[in-house]
């Protein structure tokens, strides 16, 4: 019997889905909160930064995009619950062996591994609210879970400033458990529940690849989520690089930029769900929210060098804008069917992550191409990636009345 409107297995499903976002942010920002004092401590030389930084942002990204693909699977063959408690297992143990690295290989590696962890969070978080909440109240209910799980990168970069970074990493090894414990309550999706005896086939990415119009709507979700992991994967990491190059003599804090950013974040995203409700939109929500973010990232170009306090004030107002993103993925997974619905949000969600892996190419190709100037570089990223987001939106049917009871053939 398909699950409608919203009971307490939907609400406990909401909580957790929320909490665990928290803990998956957290995680994901806390490397380029204590980056600087790990290298430090692990005698790292500066000169040897920025590359360290490249190298270990993308073994975590990497592993996020290998994980997206594997929990995403498991999630549409075997139940959205599974991926929940195995994923932040995963996560829990490679994020606490962090705390212990003696040098760079260690690292890369417990990045890796974490990262393939972290994937199957929050996609199969979205999953399973939006299969199991009403489609009238879907929108109130992703704000929710957006707007508790950005104080998770508001924690991190808090955490950082109070503790060194071994602490910081065995705190998120501790919230992770303490989550595992609190989804024993947690019931598994009816629409996934029906579809095990449908004969069906389940979790097969070959469904997207081979479907042009699926293929379509796959890439421009891909492209919309762009401008915002431009802002959390290079702006935030590289922010100490991108203020020298503007020519500031004080120089903002990487932990202060995340905590500032995502408490912009925590905000943006009930709100981007709640206009989302208002307008009985998910594609209007998302592109005045969009053209938000664009409004701060400009200004931010323009004005941030003239001091530290402006600096941190446009962040705040990018996070903010950037929160259309958990409307995005929401998007996602109402844009395709049950028997592939955990494949594709998680796929697309991790896939937007990565995007940090050929953004932090380009970045510092760029800068060598501009005499060694991140600004200008970060300037031309931004410009292409915005572009191709407002193109890409115009692209994808509208969702919010959608019933997600169907399957892809």
């Amino acid at each position: 019997m398909k699950e409608t409107g919203i009971t307490k297995s939907a609400i406990i499903g909401v909580v957790v889905a929320a909490l665990g976002f928290f803990v998956d942010l957290y995680d994901i920002i806390i490397f380029s909160a204590e980056r600087i004092d790990s290298f430090k401590d692990l005698a790292i030389p500066e000169s040897e930064w920025p590359i360290h930084t490249r190298n270990i942002l993308n073994a975590q990204m990497f592993g996020m995009l290998l994980g997206g693909f594997i929990w995403g699977t498991i999630g549409d063959k075997f139940g959205r619950l599974k991926v929940l408690f195995g994923s932040i297992l995963v996560y829990s143990v490679f994020t606490l062996l962090n705390a212990f690295v003696k040098n760079t290989d260690e690292y890369i590696w417990c990045r890796f591994l974490a990262g393939v962890g972290l994937a199957g969070e929050l996609g199969a978080g979205i999953t399973l609210v939006t299969e199991q909440i009403d489609k009238r109240y879907r929108g109130f209910a992703v704000a929710m879970v957006g707007g508790i799980g950005m104080f998770g990168a508001v924690t991190a970069g808090m955490v950082a400033s109070f503790f060194n970074w071994k602490t910081s990493y065995m705190i998120g090894a501790a919230l992770g458990l303490i989550l595992l414990v609190l989804r024993l309550g947690v019931l598994e999706s009816g629409l996934f529940n029906n579809m095990k005896v449908s004969g069906i086939r389940k979790g097969n990415f070959l469904l997207v690849l081979k479907n042009k119009n699926r293929r379509r709507k796959f890439i421009c979700i891909l492209l919309i989520g762009m401008p915002g992991w431009f802002a959390t994967g290079i702006l935030i990491t590289f922010t100490k690089e991108v203020a020298s190059s503007m020519g500031m003599t004080t120089l903002p804090t990487a932990s202060t930029v995340i905590a500032l950013n995502f408490l912009g974040f925590a905000f943006g995203d009930p709100l981007c769900g709640l206009l989302s409700q208002r307008l009985e939109s998910r594609k209007k929500a998302i592109l005045a929210f969009l053209g938000l973010y664009s409004l701060f990232l400009f200004s931010f170009f323009l004005f941030a060098k003239y001091s530290v306090i402006i600096y941190y004030s446009l962040f705040v107002g990018m996070g903010v804008g950037v929160g259309f993103t958990i409307m995005l993925f929401t998007l996602a997974a109402e844009q395709f069917g049950t028997n592939i619905r955990t494949l594709v949000t998680s796929t697309s969600l991790n896939l937007v992550r990565g995007w940090a892996i050929p953004l932090s190419f380009a970045f510092q190709w760029l800068a060598t191409i501009f005499a060694g100037n991140y600004y200008y570089s970060a300037v031309v990223i931004a410009a292409i990636a915005l572009c191709l987001a407002f193109y890409a939106i115009t692209q994808l049917e509208e969702t919010y009345h959608k019933d997600l009871d169907f399957y892809e053939e």
